[in-house]
């Protein structure tokens, strides 16, 4: 029965280390969402008033935040 025994420190090093990469995760999650609303309201917006430029923009915008969340799947 071998069993691997960590130093204190090392745990609470790892386990700071896993609650800052889940800090980041959810805020990352937060901004995406807060954008993706953000650019559909925006492209609404736009084909309200006809803006085509406006509306090309956040299109664009909102297809990359949504291949950044593809690419992160794979």
């Amino acid at each position: 029965m071998n069993k691997q025994v960590y130093p204190v420190n090392q745990l609470r090093v790892f386990i700071n280390t896993i609650n800052d990469l889940s800090a980041e995760l959810l805020l990352q999650e937060a901004m995406d969402e807060y954008n993706r609303k953000l650019y559909n309201d925006k492209i609404e917006e736009a084909l309200l008033e006809k803006d085509k430029e406006k509306f090309m923009t956040y299109t664009k915008l909102l297809k990359e935040l949504t291949d950044e969340d593809t690419n992160d799947n794979e």
